[in-house]
């Protein structure tokens, strides 16, 4: 997807703006300008809707009325976490500082355009303890993430309480203890943070998050009993009052996952959901004695993180003296250690082990992987060609305005809005 025109035949026959359509968007380097296509389809979409129901094109009053009911509409959430970048993933597109910018003007866009049920960062510590973190590191570099972000928008003049509700969080979820109350920690820290030192209203005190079982904790060996490990963390999510969850499919060890695995994967969730009673009380959890433990201690264990990276200068203070790197590298070598030497049981893998199974890989199934040809690569750069030639004046003047407001300190992502019917990513 590199042009609105191919964007808009991608959301072909879906309805963006309609209340049960909520679209992810897992992206990150270049959201800025997928998340203005995006949201130009939309428009279009509606633009369309009206000359059906009417007959005619709308008016210029019109227009502006169909995007601002549009813009406060659609829903959905892009992941576009720039610290998790930097400290879980090293693939940021531009400098932090400038990453840092960009998602300050989008929070300043969603403000000032009344955008409410689109989420504009999906805080991620998933990719953090896939890298290494256990689960408090984990809780720790994420909240201490969304906290920076209210500081820097914060500094730009915008109101805590009417952007953090458009916050979203994903965590991992593992087979460790601490796992289990991952959500309770930082729904608390959240809230106190929230309410007693920016004075947030009720609604962004809430923090909404999306939870998937750990990839790590997958194996290549025995690979039919992830399953049971999947469903252990389903019930760990549940029991904990994750707001979505999505378990793994047994085979993603080793490969991209077959239709029959992925529907084992939903039916976890169905049969724990519908049929598991105990699941049926709202807070399952709640008076546990070793719920309760753990929360305190967990509670804990995070608040020191933050002091340590707060003697560093803070969240970006401690990216510069690779702190963060630092501790997910050290974690994750304990972790591997602690498997290869057996003082981490995995049932399968280093312990109990049937030395006649063998270790699977992709190579031992049949599955049809769907790449593109030459004709379909012909075919989008030819398009794109198409596109770049009828849109060649205005790209260049919308690229050079894009270059002006970025030296004034304006705000680019008003300007992509306003360009990206014209300019390709």
């Amino acid at each position: 997807i590199s042009t609105v025109d191919e964007m808009e035949k991608l959301f072909e026959g879906f309805d963006l703006c309609a209340p049960n359509t909520s679209v992810s968007k897992t992206i990150n380097g270049n959201y800025w300008w997928h998340l203005a296509a995006f949201f130009t389809v939309a428009i279009r979409q509606q633009v369309a809707k009206f000359v059906e129901e009417n007959g005619r094109e709308p008016t210029d009053e019109e227009r502006v009325e169909i995007r601002t009911n549009t813009l406060s509409t659609v829903r959905g959430t892009v992941q576009a976490d720039q610290l998790k970048e930097a400290m879980g993933q090293n693939t940021l597109v531009f400098n932090l500082d400038t990453a840092l910018r960009m998602m300050g003007d989008v929070a300043e866009f969603y403000v000032g355009n009344n955008v409410h049920n689109h989420y504009f960062v999906s805080i991620s510590g998933y990719h953090i303890d896939e890298a290494g973190a256990n689960p408090i590191s984990q809780a720790a570099l994420t909240l201490s993430n969304g906290l920076t972000y209210v500081e820097l928008f914060n500094a730009r003049g915008l109101d805590a309480d009417k952007f953090v509700r458009n916050f979203s969080w994903f965590f991992s979820n593992g087979m460790d203890p601490e796992y289990a109350v991952i959500g309770r920690v930082s729904r608390r820290i959240w809230a106190i943070a929230m309410r007693d030192l920016y004075g947030v209203g009720e609604r962004g005190q809430k923090l909404k998050y999306h939870i998937q079982g750990s990839g790590r904790s997958l194996h290549s060996q025995e690979f039919t009993w992830n399953d049971y490990r999947t469903t252990l963390q389903a019930l760990y999510a549940l029991a904990d009052n994750a707001n979505s969850l999505h378990t793994n499919s047994r085979d993603e060890a080793f490969g991209t996952p077959t239709e029959d695995t992925v529907r084992d994967a939903v039916a976890i969730q169905l049969i724990l959901s519908k049929e598991y009673g105990w699941l049926q009380n709202e807070n399952p959890l709640q008076g546990s004695y070793i719920a309760e433990w753990l929360t305190d201690n967990v509670e804990q264990q995070v608040l020191r993180i933050f002091e340590e990276m707060h003697a560093r200068g803070g969240v970006l203070g401690s990216l510069e003296v690779n702190y963060q790197r630092n501790r997910i590298q050290d974690e994750s070598m304990v972790y591997e250690h602690r498997k290869h030497s057996g003082d981490l049981p995995i049932v399968g893998v280093n312990t109990y082990v049937d030395e006649g199974s063998a270790v699977m890989s992709s190579d031992d199934f049949d599955i049809d992987v769907t790449r593109s040809d030459e004709a379909e690569r012909k075919m989008v750069i030819d398009r794109n060609k198409e596109f770049k030639a009828a849109h060649t004046a205005e790209a260049a003047e919308g690229l050079a305005r894009l270059k002006q407001v970025a030296r004034e300190g304006g705000n680019l992502f008003e300007v992509m809005m306003d360009i990206v019917e014209h300019c390709t990513v």
